[in-house]
């Protein structure tokens, strides 16, 4: 059964690499007031802008574990490459108003020698990622919530396809 894996998995990833499209286009929307009055919770201008900087820095280091993960791996490129592309993505729509946002990645990330086990800690990072972002929602401005929302969910669908590359 795995060269069915492997025959659906470049369809899957065409369905994440359309999120992230579907992404980038949404922020584009969503950079500007919401016109109404739901969901301007407990964060401020300020607050917001440090929540979306965050969400930047930290959407640049979990690219930093796709390169190091395919710097240690070689063979997964191929399975890496469009779903780095997403978070890629993530992090221009998070810096499009504030280019200085994403900064950069602290450390180079530790990746484990055995291909499966990579994947598992990207796939971690990935749902980690998803379940902070889904955390900060309330009290969150609209603007702000719709795209973490987007983000995490992006970040559950990139997580189910990297357990599934692993299998």
């Amino acid at each position: 059964m795995p060269s069915g894996t492997s025959s659906r998995l470049p369809r899957r990833v065409l369905l994440a690499g359309g999120i992230a499209t579907g992404l980038t286009a949404a922020v584009s929307g969503c950079t500007g007031s919401d016109g109404g009055g739901g969901g301007g919770g407990a964060a401020g201008p300020a607050s917001a802008q440090g929540l979306r900087r965050r969400a930047a820095r930290d959407s640049n280091g979990l690219l930093a574990r796709y390169d190091a993960t395919a710097a240690a791996h070689p063979a997964l490129d191929g399975t890496l490459a469009p779903l780095r592309a997403v978070v890629a993505a993530h992090v221009t729509a998070l810096s499009a108003d504030d280019p200085a946002a994403a900064g950069v990645a602290d450390d180079t990330p530790e990746v484990p020698g055995d291909a499966a086990a990579a994947l598992s800690a990207l796939a971690d990072a990935e749902r980690s990622l998803a379940r902070e972002r889904t955390d900060a929602l309330p009290g969150l401005p609209a603007d702000l919530a719709r795209l973490l929302a987007s983000l995490a969910a992006a970040g559950s669908v990139q997580a189910h396809l990297l357990n599934e590359a692993r299998a």
